[in-house]
């Protein structure tokens, strides 16, 4: 379903991480960590504590996605950041997106999610994202393109997101677009 280099906008690629890609991976993975850096506690404890996040999450993701493409997105060659989506038989899933701090609040997120929806369109399949309740941003951006909330697999931090491409999206007739949500394909 995504093979090779995929050309999204903004000027934006990705493509398959590499072996070569962990060191700018981790390194962005930690430099995103603030919310952990918050805490109250000292810096060598809180080092260590998302150290060990992000070696669960590069174990865990293989585990519980097996299905999974992990990317590398780029801007004008230089990497920007991560996107892994779990590719499964009933549904697409996002299981991550980061940028680095420099390409964060750009619009980039957003359409790295249209390009997904668009995905999901060809796959005939809904998508589902995990949005943090915190961010009200990618919230607002979900409601107004038709997701609606699972609240079978949202927990405390994270709303589980799910959109249902229509059959006139799926057949060509419509473009994606803001629109209200739908249950199901109509």
């Amino acid at each position: 379903m995504i093979t090779g280099t995929v050309n999204l906008p903004h000027g934006m690629t990705a493509r398959p991480a590499r072996a070569t890609d962990r060191g700018f991976l981790s390194k962005m993975y930690r430099e995103n960590r603030d919310d952990i850096r918050m805490a109250d506690a000292e810096r060598d404890y809180i080092e260590s504590v998302i150290e060990m996040q992000l070696r669960a999450q590069e174990g865990g993701y293989g585990t519980q996605f097996p299905d999974a493409v992990y990317m590398v997105i780029e801007k004008n060659g230089t990497r920007i950041g991560r996107v892994t989506l779990d590719i499964g038989k009933v549904e697409l899933r996002l299981v991550d997106l980061d940028f680095i701090k420099k390409a964060q609040g750009k619009g980039f997120g957003s359409s790295i999610i249209v390009w997904m929806m668009q995905t999901a369109v060809k796959a005939r399949r809904p998508l589902l994202v995990p949005a943090r309740r915190d961010n009200i941003p990618l919230g607002r951006f979900l409601e107004k393109y038709g997701f609606l909330e699972d609240e079978t697999m949202s927990d405390e931090v994270y709303a589980r997101m799910a959109w249902f491409p229509t059959t006139d999206e799926m057949s060509g007739i419509a473009s994606i677009k803001p629109r209200p949500a739908v249950v199901g394909t109509h």
